[in-house]
């Protein structure tokens, strides 16, 4: 297992529970009215040590962890914050999440120029100061079926909340899916009603273009770091434009917060 807190890792044991009992073995993807359900895949804080030193603290909050769900190879399901952490950035896709996160802590000192190099050498670092949380922790696919994030993103509701309390970011990188996460509060709902979305829309309040605050946490409503497609593929690009969104985003924050 990754090294999550231990609130943390209970929220896990109950979520896997929950989802081990809807798992359907005649036709787990012939859906009626539930998302299919599989090995769980745990996420979290990528390295607990060095996420509590972390001034500036990024949570990637992200469709689904790709390419774990095979049972055999894994039949208890995935860690991936703890693979995370044993490889740091091994694959395109996590150089580019070490490229945002890098760009996010630029945001908070001077300008510099975009340098692969020295993000090379800095990318198990990087890595390693990241939490990631996934919508979709059964199932995971390289290619994000949006119907079904988008079902998952109901059905575990409560649980994605609750992670993201417990992982206590500053900042939330939502990769394309910020509409599936929000949504007004249902009439009459209470603190005992099942929680339908993660966040409704009395609780958060947007302070600028893509940018949205919740509490004291920014939460960024980007494109997907995993687009290899097109002009935002470029991780150039990724760095400056998610740098100065961030830059923007967070005088708009600090300002209203005198």
């Amino acid at each position: 297992m990754g090294s999550q807190t231990p609130a943390l890792d209970k929220l896990f044991d109950e979520w896997a529970r929950k989802h081990a009992e809807k798992i359907s073995t005649e036709a787990p993807y012939a859906m009626t009215h539930e998302a299919p359900y599989g090995g769980f895949v745990r996420d979290g804080i990528v390295n607990l040590e060095n996420w509590k030193k972390q001034k500036v603290r990024i949570c990637f909050l992200l469709n689904e962890a790709g390419g774990y769900d095979d049972i055999e190879k894994f039949p208890n399901g995935h860690d991936v914050a703890a693979e995370w952490n044993e490889k740091g950035a091994w694959t395109m896709f996590l150089f580019k999440i070490a490229i945002w996160a890098k760009a996010v802590q630029d945001a908070f000192v001077p300008p510099v120029t975009y340098n692969k190099k020295e993000i090379l050498r800095l990318r198990p670092e990087l890595i390693r100061s990241l939490a990631v949380v996934n919508i979709k922790k059964s199932d995971g696919q390289k290619r994000s079926d949006f119907d079904l994030i988008q079902r998952f993103a109901t059905e575990d509701a409560a649980e994605i909340r609750r992670e993201l309390e417990l992982v206590n970011p500053n900042i939330i990188i939502c990769g394309e899916n910020f509409k599936f996460l929000r949504g007004p509060r249902p009439e009459g709902a209470d603190e005992n009603t099942k929680r339908e979305k993660v966040f409704y829309d009395d609780e958060i309040n947007k302070i600028a273009k893509l940018t949205y605050q919740w509490g004291s946490k920014l939460i960024f409503s980007f494109w997907t770091p995993a687009n290899f497609v097109g002009t935002m593929s470029s991780n150039t690009i990724n760095y400056y434009a998610v740098r100065e969104i961030c830059r923007g985003s967070l005088k708009v924050f600090t300002s209203k917060k005198k």
